[in-house]
């Protein structure tokens, strides 16, 4: 017999014992032992787990996870804490939710764009200015959000592996859109190349979001432009 899972499956008992009504009715239609989360399977429940979502994120940028409890993003939510413990175990889980749907929307801007247009116009610079500005978009949604990622994985082993998992997937999806032109490369490791490519990006990216002097964002584009496209291309 599995006793650890037998003694979670009484904690989950007992903390449905303190729910009255809806939360109680949410919790158990929800209930994953599995999960940090629940996953909602209604309208009302997914529209109340977005509200917490944006909530915590809006909290965790404002004044950092440390300082946030999830009293504060219940309230913030406007739902009650009842509610709050329905979809997550705790802020943590919450948080860790937010920064996997955070890299995912990154990932998203990456894979979607439509690589084959720009090769047959042979719109080599266009493309890479495109992409920039696309990255620069992901990032932009919550800019404060995504300094405090950076903090909390310096402190916190297990947001630091989601981080590290987010960059070797970006890798790999930079490698993939590096090969997609490799017949007009100059590079002859596509896969050195693709670490230079993401971490030269990513830091000038972080730079031009957190920049406090917004009129050379243009020219700062522009020549990571420029010095991508040397680095990359033949003439």
């Amino acid at each position: 017999m599995n006793f650890s899972s037998q003694s979670q499956g009484k904690n989950e008992l007992k903390f449905t014992f303190f729910l009255t009504g809806n939360a109680r009715r949410l919790y158990l239609e929800n209930m994953d032992n599995n999960s940090n989360t629940r996953i909602p399977r209604q309208e009302r429940g997914k529209e109340t787990k977005e509200r917490i979502l944006n909530a915590g994120r809006k909290l965790f940028s404002e004044k950092g996870f440390y300082k946030t409890n999830s009293k504060e993003i219940a309230r913030e939510a406007g739902v009650s804490i009842g509610a709050f413990y329905v979809y997550f175990k705790d802020k943590k889980g919450l948080f860790k939710e937010l920064l996997i749907d955070y890299h995912r929307k990154i990932k998203h801007v990456l894979t979607t764009i439509d690589i084959e247009s720009f090769i047959q116009a042979d719109a080599r610079k266009d493309f890479l200015r495109y992409l920039v500005d696309k990255l620069i978009e992901s990032h932009d949604i919550y800019p404060r959000f995504h300094q405090e990622v950076h903090a909390m994985a310096q402190s916190d082993p297990e947001f630091s592996q989601i981080m590290e998992m987010s960059k070797t997937e970006s890798l790999r999806v930079t490698k993939s859109i590096l090969s997609t032109w490799k017949d007009q490369l100059r590079v002859k490791n596509i896969d050195a190349a693709a670490v230079v490519v993401q971490t030269s990006t990513e830091e000038i990216v972080h730079a031009v979001l957190f920049s406090s002097n917004k009129v050379q964002v243009k020219k700062i584009i522009e020549e990571l432009t420029d010095m991508l496209y040397c680095y990359l291309f033949r003439e």
